[in-house]
């Protein structure tokens, strides 16, 4: 049986909930831009809507999958640990909405270069790729769509 893991992702001071996986190993983030997934704030809007809609539910809450960024996503330092960077890269990239940020040739290279383990990535694409990373996660912040509040 698959398992739920929802996705925190931290900067600095902030804190939010950017989608789930259905298992750590699944590359697929899922969102309320997926159609068929609804996305609660929190445990009481999910509560309401099971028992609106005659749904049981069970008392297992997901696990958390944290990727924690330390403010580089939108201040820019400290730099993060390049495979925090790879990991959340990897899970935005074939999102529908929040992987247009990512799309085109200069930074697909930035992304080949991160995999590959460039030395002195941060010095030749981190801002470029600190930019296009925070637009990303802009549009995903911008797709969720919060049911029961």
């Amino acid at each position: 049986m698959a398992e739920l893991y929802e996705l925190i992702l931290i900067d600095g001071p902030t804190r939010w909930v950017a989608g789930w996986l259905v298992d750590e190993e699944t590359d697929g983030l899922l969102t309320a831009d997926d159609n068929n997934v609804l996305v609660f704030p929190g445990r009481p809007g999910l509560e309401h809507y099971a028992q609106q809609h005659g749904l049981k539910l069970l008392d297992d809450q997901p696990d958390e999958v944290d990727l924690d960024l330390g403010g580089w996503l939108e201040r820019g330092t400290p730099e993060p640990p390049a495979a925090e960077v790879s990991e959340l890269w990897h899970l935005l990239l074939d999102h529908p909405t929040a992987g247009r940020p990512l799309e085109g040739e200069e930074i697909e290279e930035s992304y080949d270069d991160l995999v590959e383990e460039e030395p002195d990535w941060f010095a030749t694409h981190g801002e470029f790729a600190r930019k296009a990373l925070a637009a990303s996660v802009r549009q995903l912040r911008r797709c969720l769509s919060p049911q029961g509040t």
